[in-house]
Protein backbone atom coordinates (compact mmCIF):
# COMPACT_ATOMS: atom_id res chain seq x y z
CA UNK A 1 0.00 0.00 0.00
CA UNK A 2 1.00 3.53 -0.78
CA UNK A 3 1.06 6.25 1.80
CA UNK A 4 -1.15 8.44 -0.61
CA UNK A 5 -4.11 5.58 -1.10
CA UNK A 6 -3.71 5.78 2.68
CA UNK A 7 -4.09 9.55 3.04
CA UNK A 8 -6.79 9.13 -0.27
CA UNK A 9 -8.44 6.59 1.59
CA UNK A 10 -8.94 8.88 4.82
CA UNK A 11 -9.32 11.89 3.02
CA UNK A 12 -12.60 9.88 1.16
CA UNK A 13 -13.44 8.44 4.97
CA UNK A 14 -13.90 11.86 5.71
CA UNK A 15 -15.35 13.13 3.12
CA UNK A 16 -18.16 10.45 3.73
CA UNK A 17 -18.65 11.17 7.32
CA UNK A 18 -19.12 15.08 6.66
CA UNK A 19 -21.82 14.48 3.89
CA UNK A 20 -23.68 11.95 6.20
CA UNK A 21 -23.31 14.03 9.54
CA UNK A 22 -24.52 17.53 7.32
CA UNK A 23 -27.82 17.43 8.03
CA UNK A 24 -27.36 16.31 11.65
CA UNK A 25 -25.54 19.64 12.38
CA UNK A 26 -28.03 21.29 10.16
CA UNK A 27 -31.46 20.09 12.32
CA UNK A 28 -29.18 20.99 16.04
CA UNK A 29 -27.42 24.03 14.26
CA UNK A 30 -23.94 22.88 15.29
CA UNK A 31 -20.58 23.74 13.53
CA UNK A 32 -18.30 20.84 12.38
CA UNK A 33 -15.84 21.71 16.14
CA UNK A 34 -19.03 22.12 18.04
CA UNK A 35 -19.76 18.35 17.29
CA UNK A 36 -16.62 17.12 17.37
CA UNK A 37 -16.38 18.42 21.07
CA UNK A 38 -19.29 16.66 21.92
CA UNK A 39 -18.22 13.59 20.60
CA UNK A 40 -14.80 14.21 22.26
CA UNK A 41 -16.14 14.58 25.74
CA UNK A 42 -18.47 11.94 25.68
CA UNK A 43 -15.32 9.46 24.82
CA UNK A 44 -12.97 11.29 27.48
CA UNK A 45 -14.90 11.07 30.66
CA UNK A 46 -11.44 12.36 32.36
CA UNK A 47 -11.74 15.26 30.02
CA UNK A 48 -14.10 18.00 31.48
CA UNK A 49 -12.61 21.69 30.92
CA UNK A 50 -11.90 23.71 27.92
CA UNK A 51 -8.26 23.69 29.00
CA UNK A 52 -8.17 19.98 28.88
CA UNK A 53 -9.86 19.66 25.16
CA UNK A 54 -7.40 22.35 24.42
CA UNK A 55 -4.42 19.68 25.31
CA UNK A 56 -6.31 16.76 23.96
CA UNK A 57 -7.91 18.13 20.40
CA UNK A 58 -4.63 20.67 20.19
CA UNK A 59 -7.12 23.61 19.10
CA UNK A 60 -6.52 27.12 19.62
CA UNK A 61 -8.17 28.52 22.98
CA UNK A 62 -9.91 31.55 20.94
CA UNK A 63 -11.43 28.45 18.50
CA UNK A 64 -12.54 26.66 21.64
CA UNK A 65 -13.90 29.22 24.12
CA UNK A 66 -16.10 30.13 21.08
CA UNK A 67 -17.28 26.65 20.77
CA UNK A 68 -18.01 26.51 24.34
CA UNK A 69 -20.17 29.31 24.76
CA UNK A 70 -21.90 28.24 21.34
CA UNK A 71 -22.77 24.85 22.98
CA UNK A 72 -23.82 26.57 26.16
CA UNK A 73 -26.05 28.71 24.78
CA UNK A 74 -27.65 25.60 22.50
CA UNK A 75 -28.74 24.22 25.85
CA UNK A 76 -26.26 21.33 24.91
CA UNK A 77 -23.39 21.34 27.70
CA UNK A 78 -23.40 22.71 31.04
CA UNK A 79 -20.65 24.65 32.97
CA UNK A 80 -19.75 25.32 36.59
CA UNK A 81 -17.20 27.80 37.00
CA UNK A 82 -15.28 29.40 39.96
CA UNK A 83 -17.14 32.09 41.17
CA UNK A 84 -14.08 34.45 41.36
CA UNK A 85 -12.57 34.36 38.07
CA UNK A 86 -14.82 32.63 35.93
CA UNK A 87 -12.73 29.90 34.91
CA UNK A 88 -14.52 26.55 33.33
CA UNK A 89 -14.39 23.82 36.34
CA UNK A 90 -16.79 21.48 34.58
CA UNK A 91 -18.46 20.79 31.58
CA UNK A 92 -21.17 18.29 32.03
CA UNK A 93 -23.19 17.24 28.43
CA UNK A 94 -27.33 17.57 28.34
CA UNK A 95 -29.92 15.20 27.35
CA UNK A 96 -29.81 17.48 24.38
CA UNK A 97 -26.48 16.55 23.80
CA UNK A 98 -26.64 13.16 24.77
CA UNK A 99 -29.57 12.95 22.23
CA UNK A 100 -27.30 14.39 18.86
CA UNK A 101 -23.89 11.68 20.38
CA UNK A 102 -26.19 9.04 19.86
CA UNK A 103 -27.30 9.80 16.56
CA UNK A 104 -23.61 11.44 15.38
CA UNK A 105 -22.78 7.18 16.94
CA UNK A 106 -25.24 5.73 14.39
CA UNK A 107 -24.04 7.81 11.58
CA UNK A 108 -20.64 6.29 12.27
CA UNK A 109 -21.55 3.25 12.43
CA UNK A 110 -23.17 3.31 9.23
CA UNK A 111 -19.98 4.52 7.43
CA UNK A 112 -17.91 2.16 9.44
CA UNK A 113 -19.98 -0.71 7.42
CA UNK A 114 -20.35 0.92 4.37
CA UNK A 115 -16.15 1.02 4.98
CA UNK A 116 -15.27 -2.72 5.54
CA UNK A 117 -18.06 -3.74 2.67
CA UNK A 118 -16.42 -6.91 0.87
CA UNK A 119 -13.77 -6.82 3.02
CA UNK A 120 -13.11 -10.19 5.15
CA UNK A 121 -12.67 -10.78 9.34
CA UNK A 122 -9.14 -11.79 8.52
CA UNK A 123 -8.19 -8.55 6.08
CA UNK A 124 -9.63 -6.04 8.46
CA UNK A 125 -7.28 -7.63 11.57
CA UNK A 126 -4.82 -7.04 9.40
CA UNK A 127 -5.35 -3.59 8.47
CA UNK A 128 -6.27 -2.86 11.98
CA UNK A 129 -2.79 -4.07 12.67
CA UNK A 130 -1.28 -2.36 9.94
CA UNK A 131 -3.01 0.94 10.50
CA UNK A 132 -1.91 0.57 14.70
CA UNK A 133 1.70 0.12 13.72
CA UNK A 134 1.86 3.49 11.14
CA UNK A 135 -0.26 5.21 13.74
CA UNK A 136 2.39 4.05 16.32
CA UNK A 137 5.11 5.06 13.73
CA UNK A 138 4.08 8.36 13.91
CA UNK A 139 3.07 9.38 17.04
CA UNK A 140 6.69 7.99 18.25
CA UNK A 141 8.10 10.63 15.42
CA UNK A 142 6.03 13.48 16.60
CA UNK A 143 7.27 13.20 20.14
CA UNK A 144 10.75 13.63 19.39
Amino acid sequence: MVTSDVVMSGAQLKKLISRKVEPLMQEYDLRPVELDILVFLQKEKSVDTAKGIIEKKHLSKAHISKSIENLRAGGFIQIAEDENDRRILHINLTDKSNEVIRKVNEIYTQCKEIMERGISKEDLEILRKVIAQVNENINRELEE
